[in-house]
């Protein structure tokens, strides 16, 4: 029986590098915004548009907006595929620190973060995609939390 045991081992040991090449590495294909330094600046109160993929290696995507006065800030997103994407959308300081952040619910086709009382200053958003893939439409609004979303044109 051991014997058997160490053939199974062995035979698990040397597919292991032939199964990792199979799949791609956590934001190996990012296309330049998995990183906080490489965030993508947004204009605010403007709909914009996305994609992450954990199945393409596409996981992260950063964004970035400043504020020139205190406000309150809210992050509207809609999910393209919401019962596809394990997702989290999360607000950051310009240090890095997180300030809130939201745990995609699946089958949630809109979802907002916020609003937030923000001081003057740089924040960034990060998507993060767990697993599935997604595109997203997503707004970043300051002021009024009453204010409607304008919402992507499906």
């Amino acid at each position: 029986m051991p014997a058997m045991t160490h053939r199974i081992a062995f035979g698990l040991a040397a597919m292991t590098p032939l199964i990792a090449a199979c799949g791609v590495g956590f934001d190996e294909r990012s296309g330049g915004d998995a990183g906080r330094g490489d965030a993508r600046p947004v204009v605010l109160e403007t709909l914009s548009y996305d994609r992450i993929s954990a199945e393409d290696g596409d996981n992260t995507d950063w964004k970035s907006f400043k504020l020139t006065e205190p406000g309150k800030v809210t992050v509207n997103v809609w999910w393209d595929e919401p019962g596809r994407i394990k997702a989290s959308v999360e607000v950051r300081d310009q240090f890095g620190n997180s300030i809130d952040a939201l745990k995609h619910q699946s089958g949630e086709a809109q979802e907002k973060l916020g609003p937030l009382k923000l001081a003057e200053g740089t924040y960034f958003v990060r998507f993060l995609a767990n697993d599935g893939a997604s595109v997203y439409s997503y707004e970043i609004i300051v002021g009024s939390a009453g204010k409607k979303p304008s919402g992507p044109d499906l």
